[in-house]
């Protein structure tokens, strides 16, 4: 199954579950809701009606449209999202709602979360109170061991993560959150990517977690690539090219200013950003939320000190200098809640060595006779003005972080007529009935008086005037505090913070001036931690409300030494003022260059529309079926709870969401886990409603076959089965599961099994056993899993989730650019792969039955047939066609009838009898016996012999080749030379071997006169005559065979052979083999090769045709021989010079001066003087002399010298030794440096 136009298809594999027969009647039914109940959803979510994971929050939490938005948000972009919605909108519940979402459809177990250190104990009161997902804050080394259990989420910082994240085994966690995501906002764009921005890039492109959610309120801060940056983590994250391109190509394209400036934006180029930014990034603006937020109205309450508290600051003012910092902010913070809470503080220290015992006696010594303190007194005179102004149902909530100082404020009021609730630590419980007995309308308590202990995820938005009786010195403290009554769609326009401090003390002057300035920018702004971390009171760091904390202590502990902080005090608040101003502008700056998402909906494939789930059974009636089932009696405990007994044990059982605040009660619910643990108990073993449609398989189907022959009027005698072939028909219960890398879906499809689609390959050996208890391989039964397969594969859900990721894989794909290795990794990780398993039968399993059965009929015979029978139906399906027996008249099976070979007709096998010659068959009156043999044959099996005239069997007598005679093997012989078979009396003796020969191919010899086969016989080749072969001579050459007499001898070889392979050779007249003879070139006259003279060309002459050469003496073919051009002499090729004019190399050699040979030295004089003869004059001198290879001849150079030696000339010439005279031409010429040149 795949996509049209794309290339990624879906897998599927099949598996059967092994299935277990239902003991009781409802088993099966129980069985298959529970697996209704199981299967898994998709995370497709369109609306807060797809929610499933309502169940863990609904009762902390009602969620805002943007907020479920960015949830669909985030589940149409799998696996990885940028949320980047304004401050104030709760980007932490939409995560929340995303984990939850996540966990609540088994897709997630374990959260890293990674946050500025200020944040971690928000995240963890977040998720733990509102959303019931266990978090554990781990930072430094603890990251590495941190474990949140099963299900839940580890909470550390940048700093933390940067350091140990590489150290985390692989799968430690599914999903990563990256809160306030700018952090790593600097990837590009500088000189050196920080450290922690390279760690979470590597991470999220080796794919460590499943899922990542970025967030952010500020995706910009200072320049364009902030967001390049970011878009490059969430396209690593998910295996994309970056759709901006390079940095450079980033740089060109978008940036208008200078590159490292990068703060505006090209206007052309403004949509385009835009569109690749929110293809990646949601974000919801505060306007675009349409929420009311009430206005923060901060008040200094001042009050003026009584002498003793006046007394108090004085006492520690001193000691309190020498003591470390952690027990100075101790003391100086229960200083400023209480006296009470100071004097508790101080003998616990004293209790434990880490101050004074004096001190702390002289505290209490002065708290002891104080009156009620100036704050109680101030806390009175707001509630007189709160009655004053809304006598009918004003409300109040008192924040203090000292227990001391709770049940101060409490006795203090109770004392003045009011009814006091109380939130701490201590109970839970109790702090849920004091919330809504305050809600009540009118209120059943008007004042809540909260520690921060108790107060985590509580929701106090039906009052908004809030008293921080003491300030915190932690600034996130005090927004907290502020957030249980100041939120999203509260009813009022405003909410009053009046912050208690003493007039003219540190608590007022540095503590309540910084605090109300950081109220009241974080109330413009909406992000606190950013504040701190804009202003140097934060200095920058992962902590900024620590740092905080220690400039507050440095400055309090300046002014209790009486310094002047004053200057300081300044230098802060306007640092928080510009803070508050860069902040503004920050945002704008984001409006400016991202706007709204109007327009900008979902880009992507249609989202799945899957069809309803149909469950067989409702919740409750499964719960409590499924427990009868599994052996609890169930009884109604109380209205909507049932005490289910099973073994001993018992449980409270509820449907209702809040029916009970019994802690033993438990709610069954989808996703409880009560529920998943039921139906884990159900569905773990797989269960079959599968009936056996026939009783008694094998009795009913040899009945079927009994009367069938009583019907003929045969006896059964017995039968025997050969093979059942099983068929099913009812409906199979698949569960299919479709699974992409970041999702899946389940169904459980109901096939429908018609009989003739499911059948089995038939058993062998006969097996009619009933279905199996346990089932486990269907395929016996006659499940068809190709069919089974198919509907899996076809059903509407499945298809339409697969044709989602199939087309979002596509997208993907084509995301990733011209990277291999990116493509193939999404394509495998959004291609559907379908696992189908077979979890469930109900319907019957029936047979046909293939049996053999044997039988007899009264006129005697033992017969077989096959018969096919469907005992369930009482139908024989196949049986045996009949016939009437011509002989007997009886009716049987047409098998049981064969033909009469002599006669045709169709008979009873028993009444046939079979030929012993060829095991033809035919009625007993038309065989015989054979004469030869002895053997019964049929009539027409039998021949007369025509040499004895006996009655035989065709098949035994032999046929003459000659005549054609047929008769017994007695009669006959063979030819020795054909190899025929003829009657002896046509057979003769040869005279020429004495072997037996057919008279018909007789011949006889033309030189003697004997007769016998013709192949023994040749003619001769020259006179044609006849004659024996042992009488002919054969030609040694051709091998032809001639009479004696013709055949003449070879005088050469001596061979005897035809006239015509002879010819004469003219130089020594010889008679010889044309093959011995050659041609010559002179005279075209033949002579033997071994007498004639070759030539170095490989030509022949006769003896008398060759010629001399003079420089060897040799006697060579005329061909060879060359005139030499100086001496006019013949010589052979060997000695001369290869030019067109042909010389004597020696004679040459030594004219050019190169040879010096001095052969025949002695008689050089004479030699010179014979020279000057021939040329009449002069006084030649021998240079140099060569004797010829015959020895009878010397090559001659000499030098001549005329005109008084001025001219010199090198003369050559050929001396014959043996009558010392010189023959053939003497030459002259004159040597140079190119050689030697004859004189003209």
């Amino acid at each position: 199954m795949g996509l049209a136009g794309t290339e990624m298809q879906t897998t599927s594999k099949f598996q059967s579950k092994i299935l277990s027969r239902q003991k009781h009647d409802l088993d099966y039914d129980i069985y298959r809701a529970g697996l209704e109940w199981d299967l898994t959803d998709p995370i497709v979510i369109e609306s807060a009606d797809d929610f499933k994971s309502t169940q863990r929050w609904k009762k902390h939490l009602d969620p805002y449209h943007h907020q479920v938005s960015n949830l669909i948000t985030f589940c149409r972009r799998l696996p990885v999202t940028l949320l980047a919605d304004d401050v104030g909108l709760g980007k932490t519940i939409s995560a929340g709602l995303v984990m939850s979402e996540l966990i609540a459809r088994s897709r997630l177990a374990k959260i890293l979360i990674v946050c500025p250190k200020v944040l971690c104990p928000q995240w963890k009161e977040e998720l733990e109170t509102k959303f019931n997902i266990n978090c554990e804050v781990a930072t430094g080394k603890e990251l590495v061991s941190a474990d949140p259990g099963e299900t839940g989420a580890v909470i550390t910082t940048y700093n933390s993560a940067r350091l140990y994240l590489d150290r985390l085994p692989e799968d430690s966690f599914q999903m990563l959150v990256l809160d306030e995501a700018h952090k790593l906002r600097n990837l590009y764009g500088t000189e050196k990517s920080p450290q922690v921005a390279l760690t979470f890039q590597r991470a999220l492109q080796n794919r460590r977690f499943r899922f990542v959610l970025m967030l952010t309120a500020t995706p910009i801060q200072n320049r364009l690539w902030d967001l390049y940056s970011l878009i490059d983590l969430l396209t690593v994250a998910r295996g994309h090219e970056n759709p901006f391109g390079s940095p450079g190509m980033f740089a060109r394209r978008y940036i208008a200013d200078d590159k490292e400036k990068a703060r505006q934006l090209k206007e052309s180029a403004r949509d385009e950003f835009r569109s690749i930014v929110y293809g990646y990034m949601s974000r919801v603006r505060r306007g675009d939320a349409q929420l009311s937020f009430p206005e923060r109205v901060v008040q200094m309450h001042r009050v003026q000190p009584t002498t003793m508290e006046t007394e108090l600051i004085n006492a520690i003012a001193k000691p309190i200098q020498k003591m470390n910092r952690l027990a100075q902010i101790s003391i100086l913070q229960a200083l400023s809640s209480s006296p009470d809470a100071l004097a508790a503080q101080l003998i616990n220290m004293a209790r434990k060595g880490t101050a004074q015992p004096e001190l702390a006696q002289l505290v209490s010594g002065i708290v002891k006779q104080m009156p009620p303190s100036a704050k109680l007194a101030g806390l009175g005179a707001l509630i007189d003005q709160l009655k004053k102004n809304n006598p009918g149902s004003w409300r109040l909530v008192v924040f203090t972080t000292r227990r001391e100082t709770q049940t101060t404020i409490q006795s203090f009021l109770e004392s003045n007529g009011l009814t006091v609730g109380l939130i701490n630590g201590d109970s839970g419980q109790r702090n849920q009935e004091t919330i809504a007995r305050f809600k009540q309308d009118p209120p059943a308590c008007r004042v809540i008086v909260s520690t921060e202990a108790g107060s985590e995820g509580v929701n106090l938005q039906v009052a908004n005037v809030l008293v921080n009786y003491d300030l915190p010195w932690n600034p996130m403290i005090v927004e907290q505090r502020i957030g249980r009554v100041q939120r999203l769609g509260s009813k009022f326009e405003h909410v009053s913070i009046f912050n208690i401090t003493l007039k003219g003390t540190f608590e007022e002057y540095i503590v309540g001036r910084l605090m109300e300035k950081l109220q009241m920018a974080s109330h413009a702004i909406g992000d606190i931690e950013s504040l701190l971390q804009g202003s140097d009171v934060g200095d920058r760091d992962d902590d900024a409300a620590s740092t905080f904390e220690e400039r507050i202590l440095d400055l309090v502990l300046a002014a209790l030494a009486g310094k002047d902080v004053e200057k300081d005090l300044r230098l802060k608040e306007q640092s928080i003022e510009n803070a508050k101003l860069e902040l503004e502008r920050e945002e704008a700056n984001i409006n400016a260059i991202l706007g709204g998402m109007d327009g900008v909906g979902y880009v992507g494939p249609r989202a799945p529309t899957l069809p309803p789930l149909d469950r067989s059974m409702d919740l409750q009636a499964f719960a409590l079926g499924a427990l009868r089932q599994l052996g609890a009696i169930i009884s109604q405990y109380r209205t909507g709870i049932y005490l289910a007994e099973e073994k001993g044990r018992q449980e409270y059982i509820t449907f209702e969401e809040g029916a009970s605040q019994d802690r033993r009660v438990q709610l069954y619910a989808p996703q409880s886990p009560a529920l998943q643990r039921l139906i884990k108990r159900v569905t773990e073993s797989g269960v079959h409603d599968v009936r056996d449609g026939d009783p008694d398989p094998g009795p009913a189907s040899e009945k079927l076959v009994r009367d069938w022959a009583d019907r003929l009027g045969a006896k059964l005698e017995g039968s025997r089965v050969n093979t059942v072939t099983r068929s099913f028909g009812g409906e199979a219960l698949l569960r299919v599961r479709a699974t992409t890398a970041h999702d899946s879906y389940e169904r459980l499809v109901t096939c429908d099994c018609a009989r003739s689609d499911h059948i089995a390959v038939p058993a062998e050996a006969g097996d009619l056993s009933a279905p199996e208890h346990l089932i486990q391989d269907v395929k016996k039964l006659g499940i068809d899993i190709e069919r089974l397969q198919a509907a899996g594969e076809q059903d509407a859900g499945i298809a339409e989730f697969s044709r989602f990721y199939l087309e979002r894989g596509a997208v993907e794909v084509k995301a990733a650019g011209a990277d291999e290795r990116k493509r193939k990794k999404l394509e495998d990780d959004f291609t559907p792969r379908l696992d189908m398993t077979l979890v469930g039968l109900r319907g019957t399993v029936q047979r046909d039955i293939a049996l053999r059965a044997r039988y007899s009929f009264p006129s005697g015979g033992l017969y077989e047939s096959e018969f096919l029978v469907r005992p369930s139906a009482g139908q024989i399906l196949n049986e045996p066609p009949t016939a009437r027996c011509a002989k007997s008249g009886q009716v049987a099976p047409t098998a049981c009838l064969d033909q009469c070979e002599s006669s045709g007709a169709q008979v009873l096998k028993h009444l046939l009898v079979g030929s012993e010659v060829s095991g033809r068959k035919a009625l007993a009156e038309f065989t015989a016996l054979c004469a030869l043999s002895g053997k019964r044959a049929l009539l027409d099996e039998l021949e007369e012999s025509q040499v004895s005239g006996q009655k035989v069997a065709s098949k035994l007598l032999k046929t003459s080749a000659l005549s054609g005679k047929r008769a017994e093997p007695e009669h006959f012989d063979v030819c020795q030379f054909t190899r025929a078979d003829l009657l002896r009396t046509e057979l003769a003796v040869s005279e020429v071997s004495g072997k037996l020969y057919r008279q018909d191919q007789q011949a006889r010899s033309e030189v003697s006169g004997k007769a016998g086969h013709k192949g023994e016989f040749t003619s001769c080749h020259e006179t044609r005559q006849v004659l024996a072969l042992n009488e002919a001579e054969k030609c040694a050459i051709t091998d032809k065979a001639v009479r004696p007499g013709v055949l003449v001898v070879c005088e050469a070889t001596g061979k005897r052979v035809l006239p015509n392979a002879l010819g004469t050779c003219v130089s020594s007249g010889k008679r010889v083999l044309k093959e011995l003879l050659t041609t010559s070139s002179v005279s075209q006259a033949t002579v033997l090769r071994s007498e004639a003279v070759q030539s170095s060309s490989g030509q022949f002459c006769l003896p008398t045709e060759v010629e001399t050469c003079l420089w060897s003496g040799k006697r060579v073919h005329p061909l060879d021989i060359r005139l030499c051009s100086l001496t006019g002499l013949p010589i052979h090729m060997e000695f001369a010079t290869k030019d067109a004019q042909p010389r004597l190399k020696p004679l040459v050699e030594m004219l050019d001066g190169v040879r010096r040979t001095a052969d025949e030295q002695p008689i050089w004089p004479r030699v010179g003087d014979r020279i000057a003869v021939a040329l009449k004059g002069g006084k030649p001198r021998v240079e140099a002399a060569v004797l010829s290879p015959s020895k009878t001849h010397l090559a001659i150079c000499s030098e001549s010298k005329t005109m008084l030696g001025l001219r010199v000339r090198q003369l050559g010439m050929i001396y014959d030794l043996s009558d010392q005279s010189i023959v053939g031409r003497i030459v002259q010429g004159k040597r140079s440096g190119s050689g030697w040149a004859a004189s003209s």
